[in-house]
């Protein structure tokens, strides 16, 4: 039985989770829900509370962005009338996430079960395998199941596309994405009266002098742009006059190229994305390579050593593997960063040398 008019006119609060697909689809999302006329509340910034909330209710062998994701989810309690929990099954043909994306819902909904303090989840299938089963598909059943119309949910999913669009637009220039999201993340109403998406700054240039270390960062988005679970690794990096780069700046037909060598292609389509973008990057002016991987992946340990075999066969190429959990502490991670960031300075050291005495 469809709620009476006066309730539709005031449309819910929709909680979006700071973690996993955030990272990479958070304009979608949120103009989507903001076209319709929603409010959209985000989760706090991951912290210490957070993950160990996290931690005691998901299973011990999740993943450290799984578990993380239980925390931002039971955080958004009281805040949204529902949580926007998409199972993400397929994002492009022929291929799927790994098998705790297509789980999710019910992983929370079975740790619902036990603990109330869990908001309602809204809940859409993703997947790019079956016909017209994209995201279209997916956020026009969300609006279905908020009593919005099909004509306001298709004209809502244009302004989400654009704003997409937009997005990964300014990562392929190489726009830095913490920087490139955060206008998406603000407080407030984004999109401005209308429906039309707020007017965007230049894209913004990080100062270069061309001298710089060139170093790839690769890893899942909500691994490395997350500063508690990356414990500011690109920072730390950019604070050593280090120029990062990622394979999100790499476009899908790139990664293709890169890894058309292979006997077959990779069916985890952000495995393929991780691959074939540090594989484009190894061939290119960089100095070093740090994959970031979180104990317990399956895809992470497979592509990881995919990587560094390349790294060793492209030039002998400096790469460092940092695995990440909940135990994970910041010292070490500093000392071994310190470490590959010393010895990326003195390979350039000794080819700047050896340039200047042939020359």
């Amino acid at each position: 039985m469809r709620p009476p008019k006066a309730e539709v006119e005031r449309p819910p609060v929709i909680g979006i989770p700071r973690a996993l697909g955030y990272y990479e689809y958070l304009p979608l999302w949120r103009a989507f829900f903001e076209a319709l006329g929603c409010a959209v509340a985000l989760s706090p910034r991951t912290n210490k509370a957070l993950l160990d909330q996290g931690v005691r209710a998901a299973v011990d062998e999740a993943c450290l962005p799984v578990k993380m994701y239980y925390g931002h989810v039971k955080a958004l309690s009281g805040k949204a009338d529902h949580v926007f929990t998409p199972r993400i099954i397929s994002v492009q043909p022929k291929t799927y996430l790994c098998p705790k994306f297509l789980g999710l819902p019910d992983m929370i909904r079975g740790a619902a079960a036990f603990d109330g303090g869990y908001p309602p989840l809204l809940v859409v299938d993703v997947n790019t395998r079956l016909p017209g089963g994209g995201w279209e598909k997916a956020l026009t059943e969300a609006a279905r199941k908020l009593n919005f119309s099909r004509n306001r949910a298709r004209e809502a999913f244009k302004v989400a596309r654009k704003a997409q669009d937009e997005f990964e637009g300014r990562l392929l220039q190489g726009e830095y994405p913490p920087i490139a999201l955060a206008r998406w993340e603000k407080s407030g109403r984004v999109l401005e009266p209308g429906g039309l998406l707020p007017r965007l700054p230049s894209r913004h240039r990080e100062p270069m002098t061309g001298e710089e270390p060139r170093i790839a960062v690769a890893g899942h988005p909500y691994q490395l742009f997350d500063p508690f679970t990356s414990m500011n690794l690109l920072d730390k990096l950019k604070s050593r006059g280090i120029r990062v780069v990622t394979p999100m700046a790499v476009t899908e037909e790139k990664t293709r190229v890169a890894t058309s060598h292979l006997p077959k292609r990779l069916f985890w389509s952000f495995g393929q994305q991780m691959l074939g973008g540090s594989l484009h990057l190894l061939k290119g002016p960089i100095d070093g390579l740090i994959y970031v991987a979180a104990f317990g992946c399956g895809p992470d340990s497979l592509v990881g050593e995919m990587v560094e075999r390349h790294a060793r066969r492209l030039g002998n190429v400096p790469y460092l593997l940092l695995t990440v959990d909940e135990h994970t502490g910041e010292a070490g991670v500093v000392t071994r960063l310190e470490a590959f960031v010393d010895l990326v300075a003195r390979r350039r050291e000794t080819a700047e040398a050896a340039t200047a005495a042939e020359g």
